[in-house]
């Protein structure tokens, strides 16, 4: 934690220069570059395999852009849909909940009108969902997962699930990935009570 919060006020061009990694020319490559830049400066070494990026600590690093009205700029990518595992997950053992159970939360400024290598990092914070939100994120999971094992995963629509969203997010029009994200509301949410906390 210490070491996260020491990023606090820190651009993402400022971190770059100290890792000595270049920053992307183009901002169409850089999805997913603000996360990855987080995750060598602080150590975590998951990369994209089904484990917490922290595995030792069971904490997830999630980076997660912020507008100017402390709302998230976006639903939250939590991890990729395991096809073969389908049939065979409850909510408890899945990658989903793996994920999800405690997350190091780091805000960056998220506006678009702010230049990648001018945009600071904010406070981060540890997360465990409380009692409501893993009954709302299981309940939800569990209904998407009963979609996807009756319907096809290819029948699945943006408007199941209310916090939870299960989205294309790879691939290509005849294979496409499918990964669980959480939604701008649900981590709204969570960003707001963590400001209440500090208030």
């Amino acid at each position: 934690m210490t070491r996260a919060r020491a990023l606090n006020g820190i651009t993402v061009g400022e971190l770059a220069s100290m890792l000595r990694i270049p920053l992307p020319n183009n901002s169409r490559y850089a999805k997913g570059f603000v996360g990855q830049l987080a995750e060598i400066a602080l150590g975590a070494t998951a990369g994209a395999k089904p484990v917490q990026d922290f595995i030792n600590l069971n904490v997830e690093l999630k980076t997660i852009p912020i507008l100017k009205n402390c709302r998230p700029a976006q639903n939250t990518h939590v991890c990729i849909l395991e096809h073969r595992h389908i049939r065979n997950q409850t909510f408890e053992n899945s990658n989903f909940y793996n994920k999800i159970k405690q997350v190091l939360w780091l805000p960056v400024e998220g506006d678009t009108s702010i230049s990648l290598h001018e945009r600071h990092f904010g406070t981060a914070f540890l997360w465990r969902p409380d009692e409501r939100q893993y009954s709302i994120l299981r309940n939800e999971w569990e209904e998407i997962m009963e979609f996807v094992t009756v319907n096809g995963i290819d029948k699945i629509s943006s408007d199941i699930g209310e916090n939870v969203l299960l989205a294309p997010c790879g691939g290509n029009k005849n294979n496409y990935q499918y990964g669980f994200y959480l939604r701008k509301k649900f981590t709204s949410e969570i960003i707001n009570n963590f400001l209440f906390d500090l208030s």
